[in-house]
């Protein structure tokens, strides 16, 4: 027995001699094509080892060599799709006798990888099935199963070329660890290095690495982070022509401005972007991944936004879920969207929220609320980007909107009370080109200047710079309107069109809000119609076109007494007999609390060149008629009008004519709007003159010194209501009672009969 046990001792050493010893004297080439043979079957390429190899077999053989390379497929821009300085790998013995090589290691050192994806679609990365009628050296059938239990790479660096998107990736210092049985077991490994020059490390889990190779969904949990951000991924990875997941994630970004721009990505107002922090599922390609009880928030300096519900990057993308999105420097987030405006303190700030829906470059938002500067709505509203000028859409209700912030400051050089004169600073209407809208508004109270609207209904359209403001319905000035408004910003010289009615309008509200007149007041109806160009308010006032019309009930005019100026013929005849017109006391009829009523008055005026001429202006009261003529001229803001009136003294209607024994003495207002000036119109009572009392003067002063007709003096003092006393011898002697009513009456024949004082002279003359 003792005999028996040392034989078997022997054999025992003698075995594990050979073993030692063998390698020294079997050719390393033969180890070299093993370990060849091993990785490509574990790799699915044909792997070369091109430097010296170093084996040992015990406990395991291990070898190193030097210059490797993994070939890729023909048709590839490299050669190789890896190369390593150093491939150092070991094999157990023991699966060797059961036709499988358990590799306990295999590590590239200094290895560049090279992936590609052609502009068809294939890669370099999938792995050919073996061909079934390659001979093997093999005496039986049956392939080889291979493992890795550790697979590393050390300073290695990978390259990415994506043909389709024309677009390289690359990560260098690349420390990976890995370990891989079999490509029908779990692949694990940890990773660190530089992507696009920005550190990251990442811990990888596969289930079954032979689904990947075979096009099929692999279960993964991924963890990664970098100087980019971090993301952890908990589901199911599948390569092919776009890889697909399918599982839940979280992600956290501290630049996503940075990390579009390592992927080369263009995204709108990409520089606003900030800090993102989402989570959700995700599910499909990654180049039309769909994301699904998304969780998002973004902050960055100029835009602070959240978002929950879903997301596709499909097309142009799509949106469905709860948004809300804010910026107190909006002007800068235009401007990072390509969107310049022009400079002014409008536009700071705005808050929507709501729920959204649509795509990147058109969005829509029901449940909407909004808030942009001092204004504030509800309702929906749309964005579109996908022209080449913004384009907004909406149905809003808006309780207050204040639109004098965006009509520019006010000229502070011009005193702040009283009419100013229409401003001649350039209108800057360029903030209509650089949006497009079509809103429907309902506004509780609408102020653009001193103009203030209430419960206003419009549709208004801005396309290309021309605006079009419908307004169906609206209060102002104490009174219902409806009316439209065009403004077209496209030609170098902006157009504008109005055409608006009302009815029930406090006149006086008017006139003092637009024109700064406040001397009429009355409630009715009112009309404009007007157009006009120009690049100031002072050049659309000068180039108007129009009609304006009014028709007026139970008003006033303010500082203007008309029955008090013509109230006494007496007074005027006085004042035209004696010679002193000029010297008329006016205070009662003219003064600040001088007033005439009416109880209708109706005009209309037809503008030319900012020019209103006065077809119809007609003032009627139970003791007062006025028909006026002249022109009101709204560019230079100054008036000439001509009002004829007539005083019915008993209040009965008779409307009789003021008047010096049937000649009508009109009204004169004229001069600036700040300064009007009321006289009586003279020239009327000349012309009458000659008009109805011509043919009797002449024929009466053709016959001179007749005693049944009387002298020039008594005919025009007769005419005008003046009556010479009878003489009387007592006062013969006092002809200075009478001398001013000679003079008067001597004047104003004067006016008729110097030619005829002549005419005998030339008689004699001949």
């Amino acid at each position: 027995m003792k005999r028996v046990l040392l034989i078997l001792s022997g054999i025992a050493v003698l075995l594990i001699i050979a073993a030692v010893s063998v390698p020294f004297f079997i050719p390393k080439s033969v180890y070299k094509a093993q370990i060849e043979r091993a990785a490509t079957n574990a790799l699915q390429r044909e792997v070369t080892l091109a430097g010296d190899v170093n084996i040992s077999v015990f406990p395991r053989i291990s070898a190193s060599v030097q210059q490797v390379t993994v070939a890729n497929p023909e048709g590839f821009a490299t050669p190789n799709m890896i190369e390593a300085g150093e491939l150092r790998g070991s094999v157990k013995w023991r699966p060797l006798l059961s036709r499988r090589v358990d590799v306990q290691e295999i590590a590239f050192v200094d290895a560049n990888v090279f992936l590609q994806r052609k502009a068809d679609g294939s890669t370099n990365w999938e792995l050919a099935a073996k061909d079934e009628t390659t001979p093997t050296t093999e005496d039986s059938g049956g392939g080889i199963e291979a493992g890795i239990e550790s697979a590393v790479l050390q300073n290695a660096s990978l390259t990415f070329q994506d043909d389709k998107t024309d677009k390289t990736y690359q990560v260098s210092e690349l420390d990976l660890q890995a370990s891989l049985r079999g490509m029908d077991q779990p692949l694990s490994a940890e990773a660190s290095g530089r992507f696009q020059d920005q550190a990251f490390a990442v811990d990888l889990w596969l289930d079954a690495p032979n689904a990947l190779t075979s096009n099929a969904p692999a279960n993964t949990r991924l963890n990664l982070t970098s100087d980019l951000g971090d993301l952890h991924y908990d589901g199911s990875l599948q390569l092919g022509e776009a890889p697909r997941v399918g599982g839940a994630f979280e992600a956290a970004l501290p630049n996503a401005a940075a990390l579009a721009q390592q992927f080369d990505l263009d995204l709108p107002a990409q520089a606003a972007l900030g800090r993102i922090e989402v989570s959700g599922k995700a599910a499909g390609a990654l180049d039309t991944l769909s994301l699904t009880e998304l969780d998002m928030s973004h902050t960055s300096d100029l835009l602070q936004a959240s978002y929950k519900g879903s997301v596709s990057l499909t097309g142009d993308g799509a949106v469905n879920g709860d948004l809300s999105v804010a910026s107190d420097r909006m002007r800068d987030l235009l401007h990072t969207a390509g969107v310049e405006l022009a400079p002014g303190d409008t536009l700071q700030a705005f808050a929507v929220s709501g729920t959204a829906a649509g795509s990147f470059k058109s969005i829509l938002v029901n449940n909407l609320d909004l808030s942009l500067d001092e204004l504030t709505g509800s309702g929906k509203a749309g964005l579109d980007l996908s022209g080449a000028t913004p384009r907004i859409t909406g149905d809003l209700t808006l309780p207050v909107l204040d639109l004098t912030p965006f009509m520019g400051e006010p000229d502070e050089s011009q005193p702040s009370q009283g009419i100013q004169p229409w401003s001649d600073e350039p209108l800057d209407l360029t903030s209509l080109k650089s949006v497009n809208a079509d809103l429907n508004l309902k506004v509780g109270t609408l102020t653009v200047g001193e103009v203030v609207l209430t419960d206003a209904v419009m549709a208004v359209d801005l396309t290309s710079g021309l605006l079009t403001a419908d307004l169906s319905q609206f209060k102002a000035f104490n009174g219902d309107w409806l009316g439209k408004l065009t403004v077209d910003a496209r030609p170098a010289t902006p157009k504008v069109n109005f055409d608006m009615q009302g009815q029930n309008v406090a006149i006086s509200n008017l006139l003092g809000t637009l024109a700064g007149f406040d001397s009429l007041s009355g409630t009715g109806q009112f009309k404009v119609s007007a157009q006009s160009t120009g690049t100031s308010i002072d050049q659309i006032m000068q180039a108007i076109d129009g009609e304006v019309s009014t028709n007026l009930s139970d008003g006033v005019i303010k500082g203007l007494n008309v029955a008090a100026l013509v109230r006494s013929a007496s007074s005027l005849k006085q004042a035209l007999a004696t010679g002193s017109i000029q010297n008329l006391n006016f205070g009662e009829a003219l003064s600040k609390n001088a007033e005439t009523d009416f109880s209708s008055f109706n005009t209309v005026l037809k503008v030319n060149d900012g020019v209103a001429n006065v077809d119809v202006m007609k003032l009627l009261s139970p003791v007062l008629g006025i028909d006026g003529t002249g022109q009101i001229n709204l560019a230079g803001q100054s008036m000439d009008l001509r009002l004829a009136t007539s005083v019915d003294k008993s209040a009965q209607g008779q409307g009789s004519v003021v008047q010096l024994n049937g000649i009508p003495v009109p009204v004169r207002i004229s001069g600036a709007w700040t300064n009007p000036k009321v006289t009586p119109d003279l020239s009327g009572v000349r012309a009458a003159f000659k008009a109805e009392l011509g043919s009797r003067v002449l024929e009466e002063l053709g016959v001179s010194g007749s005693t049944e007709s009387g002298s020039t003096e008594d005919i025009i003092g007769g005419l005008l209501g003046i009556k010479k006393p009878d003489a009387d011898p007592s006062e013969t002697d006092t002809p200075a009672e009478t001398s001013a009513e000679d003079a008067a009456i001597k004047a104003l024949g004067g006016l008729l009969n110097n030619r005829k004082k002549k005419e005998p002279e030339a008689t004699d003359s001949n």
